[in-house]
């Protein structure tokens, strides 16, 4: 979830990437005065694999979710943490059938986007209201589950 752009829209290049081979990898970079990014969902991310896996930027290297930190430590197991990651993905899914039933949304953007413009194009309805509730309990799962808060580190 990381970089299918449920958890994050960008990455932040670090002084260690190489912007230049990142871009040759596939990398769309984005560059401001002072910071390169690019977007998620990520481009190397295909088939639910990092396609430069070996040449990955420095913060996609460094980055553990909640459920990875909870295995490291021991305070749960694998198979809880896949169950979570399973659970979780299952209800993003449903929210994308939402979007799609609503109206059309890039599906190169990251899921908060696209629930922004499916709730921008869609008068209200029952659906739209559906849709909002189910995003909301999405969001508290990635804070509670997966998004690293600074206690955490």
């Amino acid at each position: 979830m990381c970089c299918d752009g449920t958890l994050f829209h960008s990455v932040v290049l670090q002084p260690s990437d190489s912007p230049r081979t990142l871009s040759s990898l596939g990398l769309t970079l984005k560059r401001k005065p002072g910071l390169t990014t690019f977007r998620q969902p990520c481009s190397a991310h295909q088939n639910n694999q990092c396609a430069i896996y070996e040449n990955r930027p420095q913060r996609c290297r460094l980055f553990n979710c909640q459920q990875l930190l909870r295995v490291a430590s021991g305070e749960i197991t694998q198979s809880v943490a896949q169950e979570t990651i399973a659970s979780t993905r299952e209800k993003i899914s449903q929210v994308v059938e939402k979007i799609e039933r609503l109206t059309e949304t890039n599906p190169n953007q990251g899921l908060t986007q696209r629930i922004s413009v499916a709730l921008a194009n869609t008068a209200p309805c029952l659906e739209r209201t559906e849709l909002e509730a189910a995003m909301s309990e999405i969001q508290s799962i990635l804070e509670k589950e997966f998004r690293v808060r600074e206690e955490d580190n």
